[in-house]
């Protein structure tokens, strides 16, 4: 039985740098208000995946060991750790009502690197401390697969797996070696509409 994922891949997308007119910023349906998600404008959409154009978002990040429940748990701590850490500093309190989770997989010669990072309030200032860093994602085009099941990594890698062979399939270009998971539930929940995504960034993500 595949290990459960509690803040891991619920969302696959393939991060391209391409400069994109600006537009109203769309919603999605499992991440309305008072929850508060990254900006993003819905360029296209087919039955495989659908095109998002992400504006630049801060995010609180941390460096994990692995993908198994009890690392991501310990990084989820961490990260609770410095949100509490910052109220004391700055005597404001962090807003927690922000979506999603996100962990970024990065490969390399020694193996895969995982991060787990909480999207920052617009409007807050925060510095990194110890093992938590701050740090500032570019605009991007964003390639989306949406699915319906449990968040499981055998789950994740399937869709992961479905999501490129389908941007190869139509002669899109991206970067194997890096993939994004957003969740949006923190303890491994799926949204209420029971929509599971999963993603992975492009050979360039700056706009």
């Amino acid at each position: 039985m595949a290990p459960s994922l509690p803040a891991l891949p619920l969302l696959l997308a393939l991060v391209l740098g391409v400069a994109l007119p600006a537009q109203a910023y769309d919603q999605l349906d499992y991440c309305q208000p008072p929850r508060i998600c990254p900006q993003f404008t819905r360029i296209s959409t087919n039955q495989k995946y659908e095109e998002r154009l992400y504006e630049s978002s801060v995010w609180m990040c941390t460096v994990g060991d692995g993908t198994d429940s009890f690392t991501v748990s310990k990084a989820s701590l961490r990260l609770m750790d410095f949100r509490s850490q910052q109220s004391w500093i700055q005597a404001v309190k962090p807003e927690r009502n922000t979506w999603p989770s996100l962990v970024k997989g990065t490969q390399g010669d020694r193996g895969t690197v995982f991060q787990l990072c909480w999207l920052v309030p617009p409007g807050m200032t925060l510095s990194g401390s110890g093992k938590v860093t701050v740090e500032k994602f570019p605009k991007a085009s964003v390639f989306v697969r949406s699915f319906v099941g449990m968040p499981t990594l055998e789950e994740a890698q399937k869709n992961k797996e479905k999501l490129m062979q389908d941007l190869t399939a139509d002669g899109k270009s991206f970067d194997r070696t890096i993939y994004l998971g957003a969740s949006y539930d923190r303890y491994g929940v799926p949204g209420p509409q029971g929509v599971l995504e999963s993603l992975a960034e492009g050979p360039s993500n700056n706009v």
